[in-house]
């Protein structure tokens, strides 16, 4: 984790020709989330044994609540194939937003209500599974469903509304 300090120590107080860097605020839930993103095309030797990366990225969050005053920060460090040209430091940090947006929607969902990592199916049998609560999980999501929690205990209770959920109905 050295080489991504030593690529941005530097980018605070200049940056190189096709570095990058964006800051921007969202206001959700009572928080205020800031993103400050860097990207830079300057690759130490540890990260160009990496087939097609052209940058590296740091995003730093800071949520701060607006009630208490309660402040968290992280940092993150990722590679892209997209150099300078195609993507600079907002593009990159909107792509890493929707990532995670998108594993939070659907993997959440997955993994505490429909307790996947619990699941003791093995082999065949599991990926079938997986596949199911996949396709689930991608219907409750195209039809608007916000209440899954909900909707699932609804499903487990009576089956068979979850097949005419699905538009498949039992005889």
């Amino acid at each position: 984790m050295e080489w991504a300090l030593e690529v941005f120590k530097g980018m605070e107080e200049r940056r190189l020709p096709g570095e990058t860097e964006a800051v921007w605020n969202l206001v959700r839930d009572g928080e205020v989330w800031t993103y400050r993103v860097w990207a830079s095309p300057y690759l130490p030797e540890e990260v160009r044994a990496f087939p097609g990366c052209r940058q590296v990225v740091r995003m730093e969050r800071e949520v701060r609540h607006k009630g208490t005053g309660e402040v968290r920060r992280t940092v993150s460090y990722a590679l892209t194939s997209l150099g300078p040209e195609v993507a600079e430091a907002r593009r990159l940090g909107e792509l890493l937003l929707y990532r995670w947006e998108v594993e939070n929607r659907s993997f959440w969902v997955r993994d505490v209500l429909l307790h996947e990592d619990a699941c003791q199916v093995r082999g065949v049998g599991a990926q079938v599974l997986a596949a199911l609560r996949a396709f689930l999980v991608s219907m409750l999501h195209r039809q608007g469903v916000r209440e899954k929690k909900a909707a699932l205990e609804a499903f487990s209770f009576n089956p068979l509304s979850a097949l005419r959920f699905l538009g498949l109905y039992a005889a």
